[in-house]
């Protein structure tokens, strides 16, 4: 998401400055009006960590102000806002650098040059999330104007849950910074194309997140119009890990359907006979939410489930004659199709303007995350599934987490 109305207020106070005194350019400009002395920080200050870390690893390098200390002025007011605590600014911080800046410092020729030329100026982390009630929707982050990223529900943030960290806050970062590469260069005009009269501005938050994938589209706020699908295609692949993302392209290799009636007695017999084994989950579908009630007992739910052959009452499945369930396309989309076309696009883009190799930064990020061997394979716990590195116990019983912090805790000395 971005905020252009700081921008186009602050053209329209020039443009009247400009009227007012007959000419900008020939004018002789006195002194600053702000303030632009630069204050030594305070060695005595409990923060002096804290600020000493951003000072040494965003502002002197990037141009970078990390302001972890909530500002009303640059805040949304017209959300009920708390600031971060001071241990989870340091974790965010810390975090940043590892999981954001250094990937990206690391992964592309001249990455420090190109950090200082595209990152934003300002990064502001507010300690609770941004709820608004009318639309039943979260704010995860703002970009302005390419200038400045605000991250909410920083007190939230565990990197015990990789996970859940990514979906509130990484992801949110990498969409952010997409928007802002986004403004120094045009995406293609095909890729708006692909989906064009697919996209719900008004109603994408009602979007199931599988109905959206097996539409093309890799979140449900992807959805909602072309510039936010573009970034969310960079953001989601160079987060996710490679389980999901291959689950989310078996997904989207469906046609999904969000069903709201569906009567309650007669899903849950279903249900019952899919957990014993005697029934397709693909026939079922999945349940999402109650939607209507008679008397104390729900009587109808809400079930998202795949497009397939089904009687003329549209319930059960009818299969072909060797008993095989018959999957349709109705819509004449095949969703993984479309997404990895929007990911070829996306990433040729990124090659051709930025010299970035995706496919670098999601592996930077990705070995960062998860814990990998000696030749830099990635390692699996006993159920198949990936090791938290962030959390994880090291030999020296320290974990990545423990030296990250350390990073700001050295400068307490």
């Amino acid at each position: 998401m971005r905020k252009t109305v700081y921008k186009i207020l602050a053209l329209g106070l020039c443009m009247t400055a400009c009227a007012l005194s007959g000419s900008c350019s020939k004018d002789e400009l006195g002194p600053s009006i702000f303030d632009a002395t630069e204050y030594p920080l305070d060695p005595n200050s409990i923060t002096f960590p804290l600020d000493t870390f951003c000072k040494k690893n965003f502002l002197e390098p990037y141009n970078l102000k990390y302001i972890y200390r909530m500002e009303d002025t640059g805040s949304d007011m017209s959300y009920n806002l708390v600031p971060c605590s001071y241990d989870q600014s340091v974790t965010l911080a810390v975090l940043c650098k590892y999981l954001w800046y250094d990937v990206y410092h690391d992964s592309i020729e001249n990455g420090e040059l190109f950090l200082k030329k595209y990152s934003p100026r300002i990064i502001h982390v507010i300690g609770s999330p941004a709820f608004n009630p009318a639309q039943g929707t979260e704010v995860l982050g703002t970009a302005e104007g390419g200038l400045k990223i605000t991250l909410y529900n920083a007190n939230n943030l565990s990197p015990d849950n990789i996970d859940y960290m990514n979906e509130y806050f990484f992801k949110t970062m990498h969409h952010e910074f997409s928007h802002i590469l986004n403004q120094n260069a045009n995406r293609p005009n095909e890729f708006d194309r692909i989906s064009n009269g697919k996209y719900n501005a008004v109603n994408w938050n009602d979007t199931e997140e599988l109905v959206a994938l097996g539409q093309g589209f890799v979140s449900p706020y992807a959805s909602s119009q072309a510039r936010e699908d573009w970034v969310e295609v960079i953001s989601n692949y160079i987060v996710k890990d490679t389980i999901t993302w291959n689950e989310m392209m078996e997904n989207a290799s469906f046609q999904w359907e969000y069903v709201k009636d569906v009567d309650a007695v007669y899903w849950d017999k279903l249900d019952k006979k899919v957990k014993n084994g005697t029934a397709d989950r693909d026939s079922v579908g999945f349940f999402v939410r109650g939607t209507s009630t008679s008397g104390d007992e729900t009587s109808t739910y809400g079930i998202v489930r795949k497009v397939i052959q089904r009687d003329d009452d549209n319930k059960y499945a009818v299969p072909d004659a060797d008993g095989n369930i018959i999957y349709l396309h109705t819509s004449g989309i095949v969703g993984d199709e479309v997404i990895r076309q929007k990911l070829d696009m996306v990433r040729t883009w990124l090659a051709e303007y930025f010299d970035m190799d995706l496919e670098k930064i999601r592996m930077g990020v990705q070995r960062r995350q998860w814990l990998t061997d000696s030749n830099g394979d990635f390692v699996f716990d006993s159920d198949g599934k990936f090791i938290n590195n962030l959390t994880y116990v090291r030999a020296d019983g320290t974990s990545v987490m423990d030296s990250l912090r350390q990073e700001v805790l050295k400068f307490s000395k």
